[in-house]
């Protein structure tokens, strides 16, 4: 039987015919996995299908289906993404289901097998800036960051069940692991700051301002300063912080946040003021003003070993982070240079 390329048609079939029988069900997942990995919209079957793998089998069924999976990172990237969204729907019970699943494979390596240090890093920038400015390690394995995420999923799910302390340890943990991370950093900022503690809500955050590479980030960390600024009774501080963030990201917190300091305050200064002097507030408060120079240093060397070597797809990226960071004119011009090349020379 001919099965159209639609998505819809796919997956309902895939339902339709699942088999009666428990113990055939994961070879009729990997069945379909194989059946449909040429179809266009393959990235959503799979998904579906580790769906289903998760909510039907044994945990010794999954591992085993994941086993024979010819591609079994992305099975495991399915779950993680869908424990994510059931914990930020709080629904903590089928969030908890899907972690006893996925755990086993935050396990990277037997006690007896590890080096002195296992990290892992979201990207190359991470394990640039880790090389070139935290101690490097002479027996330093690099694993790949698939298990660190699901510790991090792990620390979220009980900061969502308000189990601080155990949050705090597995954050901690991962932050060993994964020591140039803005996103488990935030995380554990938000768990110090639900307990009161400000201080270390600071200290953290001020990490992040040095570890960002994405615009995002970036404007995370000026909002956390903004909040942290704000419970102080700052106003000054947190208005100039918060309107920092928006030069990277706009965020309805910001907005809401604002719309608290003018009612608590009944108003505060013209937007020009901050503009002119925001760099003086800043600095006052010890905050940095933009990006880390260090990390924009790192990122345009990069580039421009890609773009000697060739690599003109890998230089354009990391100019496009820099610009997005700089807000760079200069940088556009290159970057429009890059993709001119790439246009004459790729034959798609």
């Amino acid at each position: 039987m001919t099965i159209p390329d639609n998505c819809d048609t796919i997956l309902n079939y895939i339902h339709k015919n699942m088999p009666e029988s428990h113990e055939a069900i994961g070879e009729y997942l990997l069945e379909m996995v194989e059946r449909f990995s040429s179809r266009q919209c393959y990235h959503q079957i799979i998904g579906e299908i580790s769906i289903i793998a998760v909510s039907t089998l044994t945990q010794d069924g999954f591992r085993t289906f994941v086993a024979h999976c010819p591609n079994p990172d992305r099975v495991i990237q399915e779950v993680i993404n869908e424990a994510k969204k059931l914990i930020w729907k709080k629904e903590l019970k089928n969030a908890a289901i899907l972690l006893e699943y996925i755990l086993p494979y935050a396990e990277v390596l037997p006690d007896n097998q590890k080096p002195a240090k296992i990290l892992s890093f979201r990207d190359f920038i991470e394990y640039a800036y880790y090389m070139s400015y935290i101690s490097p390690e002479s027996d330093l394995l690099v694993h790949p960051y698939l298990g660190t995420e699901i510790l991090l999923i792990q620390g979220k799910y009980y900061a969502e069940k308000r189990e601080a302390d155990k949050a705090i340890s597995i954050f901690n943990g991962v932050i060993r692991i994964s020591p140039v991370n803005c996103q488990v950093l935030f995380e554990l900022a938000e768990v110090y700051r639900d307990k009161g503690n400000m201080e270390e809500y600071r200290t953290i955050t001020e990490l992040c301002f040095t570890y960002a590479w994405k615009p995002e980030d970036l404007a995370h960390a000026y909002r956390n300063m903004g909040y942290f600024f704000t419970d102080s009774g700052d106003y000054e501080g947190a208005v100039t912080c918060y309107l920092m963030g928006t030069t990277w990201e706009d965020s309805p917190i910001t907005t809401r946040e604002l719309a608290y300091i003018r009612e608590k305050t009944g108003n505060f200064s013209d937007i020009s003021y901050y503009v002119a002097e925001g760099k003086k507030i800043l600095s006052d408060r010890n905050v940095p003003f933009g990006p880390n120079p260090d990390m924009i240093d790192l990122m345009m060397t990069y580039a421009d070993e890609c773009r000697t070597e060739g690599n003109f797809f890998e230089a354009r990226k990391y100019l496009s982070r820099v610009k997005a960071l700089q807000l760079s004119d200069d940088l556009e011009q290159q970057i429009t240079a890059i993709e001119r090349f790439i246009e004459d020379t790729t034959i798609f």
